[in-house]
């Protein structure tokens, strides 16, 4: 079973395991790398929508870590910056 662990930046996760990142972005999108999967999920007008919206992602995250074995979820309320997300101590750019 995946656990979600709440932080406060991307750079908190460690080098060299699996995991899934959920933070919000422009759009909503999922992009595979290396060591697993981000999902960004759009800011909304509507604060209870964009917190909706993060929550469903989570618990997408959750199922998609169980599939396929990994065991580390995180969830970022920090927005993605740019094209470059900064994930364990490198950039990332997402697709």
């Amino acid at each position: 079973m995946s656990i979600v662990k709440y932080i406060s930046s991307p750079t908190e996760i460690s080098a060299g395991r699996n995991y899934v990142l959920v933070m919000y972005g422009d759009e909503y999108r999922q992009a595979r790398h290396s060591l697993g999967l981000t999902i960004t999920v759009a800011h909304n007008p509507s604060k209870t929508i964009s917190d909706l919206s993060f929550l469903a992602a989570v618990h997408s995250a959750k199922e998609i870590a169980k599939r396929e074995g990994i065991s580390r979820v995180f969830a970022c309320k920090q927005s993605a910056l740019a094209e470059h997300i900064p994930i364990a101590g490198r950039l990332h750019q997402s697709t």
